[in-house]
């Protein structure tokens, strides 16, 4: 498995450093601009890094005939049980009503709605941020994740990826005019960490990257949905990171998931 993640790695920073390198010079000098179609090629592929380097991984470490097309297969299945959907929908929200309620609570703006725009605005939002984002979980949490879970606890491969990807985004931070330079990483970085949370148990028990690029999705559009984000302040960011662990647990719990179980399940 070293052998196999190394390529992993090594696949995703070399797609990443190329993409990223070049976005932040032509922004930074002015050659191109943040949003135009030319740019947005480019820098995509950074975006779209963790799930071509996930499949040329698994079509070169591939141990069964068939495991590339399962994997791919695992994408597109949409057929899973309701509530598993209401999990992948709500657990987002929870989220963000979190923030909002630390928000007010601490003396934000007396007048400020929750929403900025109507909530049913993330039925149009989601599917474009399942190209905006989504996508990434066919890397993070279709491919690393499961590797992760064969030698780590769920909680210790949770803390994992939820590092590997809050770095991952840091170069971003370079890039004018993208939306990340309006935030603060620190926060965005809790933010991940609290999204990895509640990844986890929507993955082991349901194996499902397309639920997983869901949520992602779900995530991005709140952004856009709700006035407060879940990375507003150092306050709102611990505050649902910690909601977030509740959620872990209860949600381990209830889908009654331990190690060994993932084990079996796997094998």
């Amino acid at each position: 498995m070293k052998k196999e993640l190394r390529f992993f790695y090594i696949f995703l920073i070399a797609i990443c450093t190329i993409s990223y390198s070049i976005s932040i010079l032509v922004t930074q000098l002015g050659i191109l601009v943040f949003g135009t179609p030319i740019f947005m090629l480019i820098y995509g592929v950074a975006g779209y890094s963790p799930a071509i380097a996930a499949y040329f991984t698994i079509k070169r470490y591939g141990g069964q005939k068939n495991e590339l097309k399962l994997f791919m297969r695992s994408i597109i299945n949409m057929k899973q049980s309701v509530p598993m959907y209401v999990y992948t929908i709500c657990t987002p929200i929870i989220l963000w009503i979190t923030a909002y309620i630390v928000y007010r609570t601490i003396g934000g703006e007396g007048d400020l709605l929750l929403f900025r725009k109507p909530i049913y605005s993330l039925i149009w939002l989601v599917p474009v941020m399942i190209i905006g984002g989504g996508i990434e979980e066919i890397g993070w949490r279709g491919y690393l994740l499961p590797k992760l879970l064969e030698k780590f606890s769920p909680t210790l491969s949770t803390l994992l990826i939820g590092g590997v990807w809050a770095i991952w985004h840091l170069p971003m931070w370079l890039v004018v005019g993208a939306p990340q330079q309006n935030f603060e990483f620190i926060t965005f970085a809790i933010s991940c960490m609290a999204t990895s949370f509640i990844m986890t148990p929507l993955y082991c028990k349901t194996r499902s990257i397309w639920l997983c690029i869901l949520l992602h999705s779900m995530v991005n559009a709140c952004f856009y949905v709700f006035t407060v984000a879940i990375d507003s302040n150092y306050l709102t960011s611990i505050t649902t990171l910690f909601m977030a662990i509740v959620l872990f647990y209860i949600s381990m719990n209830i889908f009654e998931i331990k190690k060994r179980n993932i084990m079996v399940e796997e094998n």
